[in-house]
C-alpha cells in the first residue's frame, strides 16, 4: 500500500500478523521508525484505492493525505484515503489497521460518506468505543469460521462507518459532543496551500491575519486541529530541510546554509528540532544519502550524466 522506507539509522525490525476476511483486510504490526509515501498518479497492482483505518496503540505519525494535514498520536484513530497522494513519518510503533475497499464500503454502508483525514483523539468517548470494538474483533479473529464472516464484515465497516461519516453526506451517525471538528473549510486550506508555498517568507500570525483578513482568535482556532500555527511551519520548514540535506551530499551544501534558508538563525537549536521531528541529527540525513548514492563508475553516461540526474 505504501512506499516505505526507514526513517532513522540503526537496525530495522519490523514484524505483521493479518487476516484476509474476504471483504476486508485486517492487520497488527509494529515498526522502527518509518516514511511512508504514495506519490500522486503511482499506479498499485490491485489499484490499491482503499480506505485506511488505524488505531495507533504506540507511536503515531504526521503528514499529509492529499490536501489533508494528519497528526496522530498513541491512542489516536485516523482515516486515510488511499486513492490521494500521502508522506506521513512514523517514529516507532504498534498499530491495529483495517483496509476497506471503496466497493466494499458502498455495499455495506450504503449513503455512507467518508472524510479523510479524520483524526479521533485518544480518550473520547467515541475513540474509546471503536477502539474497544476493533481490539474486540481483533482477538476473536483466531476462533472465526467462514460461516462467520459476513456478518463480522458488516459489523466492523458499520462501525467504522459510524465513527467516520461525515454529517454532511448523509452518513446516519453524527459525531459525539466533544469530538474534534472536521478539518474542513476554505480558509484553513488556503492558509496550509499559502504557508508551503511561502516558506521563505515572513510567516507570523500576524502577517497571516493580514494575508487572510482574519482574526487573530479565528486564525489559533482553526489550526488548533494541526497542533497550531507556529509548529504547523516548522514542522512544514523541518520537511524542506531534511529535503535539502539529502542533495547536500551531492551539491557539499552545509547544514547551517539549509537551516538558514529556511529560517532556522541558531543551528543548535535547528539540530535539537530536526532530531526530536526525524529521530535522527542532519549530519545523519546527509551520510544516509550519501551511503545510498551509486558509484559514478556505474552509471551510463558518466559521471556528468549521473550529477544531472541527481539534481532533479
Amino acid at each position: 500500500m505504501f512506499d516505505s522506507v526507514p526513517a532513522a539509522t540503526g537496525k530495522f525490525h519490523a514484524w505483521v500478523e493479518s487476516y484476509d476476511l474476504r471483504e476486508v483486510f485486517i492487520a497488527w504490526c509494529g515498526f522502527s521508525p518509518l516514511a511512508f509515501q504514495r506519490p500522486a498518479g503511482r499506479e498499485y497492482p490491485d489499484g490499491g484505492d482503499h480506505w485506511l483505518v488505524q488505531f495507533y496503540q504506540r507511536g503515531g505519525y504526521a503528514g499529509h493525505n492529499g490536501d489533508r494535514p494528519m497528526r496522530v498520536g498513541a491512542g489516536d484513530i485516523s482515516l486515510l484515503d488511499l486513492g490521494r497522494s500521502l508522506d506521513t513519518r512514523a517514529p516507532s510503533s504498534r498499530v491495529l489497521s483495517v483496509v476497506i475497499p471503496r466497493d466494499v464500503l458502498a455495499e455495506l454502508a450504503p449513503g455512507v460518506r467518508l472524510r479523510h483525514g479524520r483524526v479521533l483523539a485518544a480518550n473520547r468517548p467515541l475513540t474509546t468505543i471503536l477502539s474497544h470494538h476493533l481490539l474486540s474483533v481483533w482477538q476473536t479473529l483466531p476462533t472465526l469460521s467462514v460461516a462467520d464472516l459476513e456478518s463480522v464484515n458488516r459489523t466492523l465497516v458499520g462501525a467504522v462507518a459510524g465513527a467516520f461519516a461525515d454529517p454532511g453526506g448523509g452518513g446516519p451517525v453524527s459525531p459525539s459532543a466533544g469530538e474534534e471538528p472536521l478539518l474542513e473549510g476554505v480558509g484553513l486550506d488556503a492558509m496550509l496551500a499559502y504557508i508551503r508555498a511561502h516558506l521563505d517568507e515572513d510567516l507570523s500570525p500576524a502577517r497571516l491575519c493580514h494575508r487572510f483578513g482574519c482574526s487573530r482568535s479565528r486564525l489559533y482556532r482553526l489550526f488548533q486541529p494541526v497542533g497550531g500555527v507556529a509548529a504547523y511551519v516548522r514542522e512544514q520548514r523541518l520537511e524542506r530541510c531534511f529535503r535539502d540535506l539529502r542533495r547536500a551530499a551531492v551539491n557539499g551544501e552545509r547544514v547551517v546554509d539549509v537551516a538558514l534558508r529556511w529560517g532556522f538563525d541558531s543551528q543548535s537549536h535547528f539540530c535539537r528540532l530536526f532530531r526530536r521531528a526525524f529521530a535522527m541529527t542532519p549530519s545523519d540525513v546527509i551520510e544516509q544519502a550519501r551511503a545510498a548514492d551509486v558509484s559514478p563508475a556505474s552509471t551510463p553516461g558518466g559521471p556528468a550524466f549521473q550529477h544531472w540526474l541527481r539534481q532533479l
